[in-house]
């Protein structure tokens, strides 16, 4: 599906899935550089970047967060010239659809009245993706936020897992975003290459933007790591008192049931079997040896 994006002189194509027609079709109304054409049909294992005079190539993937139905990051291909940018991509991505409708709005476009342009439409989109990214990463601030509530109200278990897929969607952002540090510094010299020094400035923007989010995710990795460590360590205390009185009810009993066993011996004789008042000085002598185990293991501040 090709949709199309008309202000001034610009022209933006937002391509969703493209066939082989429509890549086509594509390239006769573009006019782009038929040497950019050789993967548009399918996702592409890397992300790079390529540039020849008045033409730029970029391939981005970019993580996913909040879905469950797609197990790979999100492609967009970047497909610029002077007076065109081109977007091929394979799934639905919230800034991209977002941007389009804003697109028409020329402060968002427009940088201190320099006019528009293809180069131009592409760097604002590119900080679109980043600033959608940034959200992203408030949304995993705020759900490892309700972790740490929910460390000290009583859910362990509850919040082992969940910061178990917290540390999974940060691993996989950080993973995926990686490849983006290689990419953008060739995107300073390729957007040279294509379109001239004008629009370095705005790459060097976009690469602080990028170290700043590697930053931000790598902080919050460590902090649902810590949490998680937090959290084990009280799921061990919990556990260790559990088995602690286990441990203390049967040092406890295990006396008290080899006692009553031997006076339950099939024998000729056994004391106080058989006497008058022999249960009450059996259970006596059983109460008296469970408060002298109570009585030592308070004593030893085990319970």
């Amino acid at each position: 599906m090709i949709e199309r994006f008309e202000h001034k002189k610009i022209t933006w194509f937002d391509v969703v899935h493209p066939t082989v027609e429509e890549v086509r079709e594509l390239f006769r109304e573009t006019g782009l550089p038929a040497e950019f054409g050789n993967d548009l049909t399918s996702m592409t294992p890397r992300s790079e970047s390529k540039a020849l005079k008045n033409g730029l190539k970029l391939t981005l993937d970019f993580p996913i967060v909040k879905r469950i139905d797609i197990n790979h990051p999100h492609e967009v291909k970047f497909l610029v010239t002077k007076d065109k940018l081109v977007t091929v991509r394979f799934e639905d991505i919230q800034a991209v659809y977002k941007f389009g409708k804003e697109f028409e709005v020329q402060s968002l476009l427009e940088t201190s009245g320099q006019g528009m342009s293809g180069p131009r439409c592409f760097m604002s989109l590119l900080n679109y993706l980043y600033d959608g990214l940034e959200a992203k990463l408030d949304y995993l601030e705020s759900k490892t936020g309700a972790g740490e509530e929910g460390i000290f109200d009583g859910k362990e278990k509850e919040v082992l897992f969940e910061i178990s897929k917290i540390s999974r969607r940060l691993i996989t952002f950080r993973h995926t975003m990686e490849a983006h540090e290689a990419v953008l510094e060739d995107l300073k010299t390729d957007i040279e290459v294509a379109f001239g020094k004008e629009l370095v400035p705005a790459v060097a923007e976009v690469i602080f933007l990028y170290r700043h989010l590697m930053r931000r995710a790598a902080g919050l990795f460590n902090t649902a790591e810590n949490l998680r460590n937090t959290n084990t360590a009280l799921l061990t205390a919990k556990q260790n008192e559990v088995m602690k009185t286990f441990t203390i009810m049967a040092f406890i009993t295990f006396p008290l049931s080899l006692f009553t066993s031997l006076f339950g011996m099939n024998t000729e004789y056994t004391p106080l079997v058989g006497s008058e008042n022999g249960f009450w000085y059996i259970v006596a002598i059983m109460t008296f040896i469970s408060l002298c185990f109570f009585a030592y293991f308070r004593y030893k501040k085990w319970i």
